[in-house]
């Protein structure tokens, strides 16, 4: 179900003993809360809280290429000048000209299941970094994801894996592009 530029989700996944699952949901939904309802209405998932429902954001500047944040739902706006001047040894200055625009995502993605998983072709090209942060809470828990693509399916469909699985999958194939930022 993933592009064939995502097989290495599911290959350094199952080689660090993670259990990666694809889920299928009943109706399509594009926003973090439209997801946790879903989820709360099945039976073993009534234990589902907001930030265990996870969210990557891409980030641009002019033709600059994009910086994502990987977050939980936190309800709030994350601001690039809080995180990227102490994660990327950014400027301040520099930093408040990223925004997020929902008509300019990464290839392999739609607004609406922008997955913390890219495309192998986008890391170093069209994505310069990625930003994890490390919301110790959640740390060990399962989270749902999008998992990317832009057929309407996709909207339908998440992953369930490990908070941090996400981090040491997102580290070992894409190395010093990827950064941990605690919250």
């Amino acid at each position: 179900m993933l592009h064939e530029e995502q097989n290495y989700v599911f290959e350094i996944g199952k080689a660090l003993g993670y259990e990666l699952k694809l889920v299928h949901h009943k109706r399509p939904t594009i926003s973090c809360a439209e997801k946790l309802d879903l989820l709360k209405e099945g039976l073993n998932f009534s234990e589902w809280t907001l930030d265990r429902v996870v969210k990557a954001l891409y980030f641009s500047r002019n033709n600059s290429p994009f910086i994502g944040i990987i977050t939980p739902e936190f309800n709030k706006n994350i601001k690039p000048k809080e995180i990227f001047p102490r994660t990327l040894k950014m400027s301040n200055g520099k930093a408040e000209r990223y925004w997020i625009d929902p008509n300019h995502v990464p290839k392999g993605m739609t607004w609406g299941t922008c997955t913390p998983f890219p495309l192998v072709s986008s890391m170093g090209i069209e994505i310069s970094d990625l930003i994890f942060l490390d919301h110790s809470p959640i740390r060990n828990e399962l989270v749902d994801i999008s998992v990317g693509g832009s057929s309407k399916e996709m909207f339908e469909i998440s992953m369930h894996l490990p908070y941090m699985a996400i981090y040491e999958i997102l580290r070992k194939q894409f190395g010093e592009r990827i950064h941990l930022h605690p919250i």
